[in-house]
């Protein structure tokens, strides 16, 4: 049981880091097709710290929960 809640909190985990990185992607790639140039470097450093800090503060009570195992009956 204790194996199967640490999976799911690294799942979650994993989920996070997923969009922290896709996201700038997604950004660059949509500023090229739309403005024709890329941004320059520093906005994507900036992008992935916000980010990174919205997502991680949101999903924090839910890493937490899958890692404590509080939602099981």
């Amino acid at each position: 049981m204790r194996n199967q809640r640490i999976a799911a909190g690294l799942r979650r985990i994993g989920i996070v880091v997923a969009l922290i990185m896709g996201l700038p992607v997604l950004y660059g790639l949509s500023t090229w097709a739309f403005l024709g140039q890329a941004p320059p470097a520093k906005v994507y450093l900036f992008l992935v710290a916000g980010l990174g800090a919205y997502v991680l503060a949101t999903s924090l009570g839910c890493i937490i929960v899958g890692f404590t195992g509080e939602d099981e009956p």
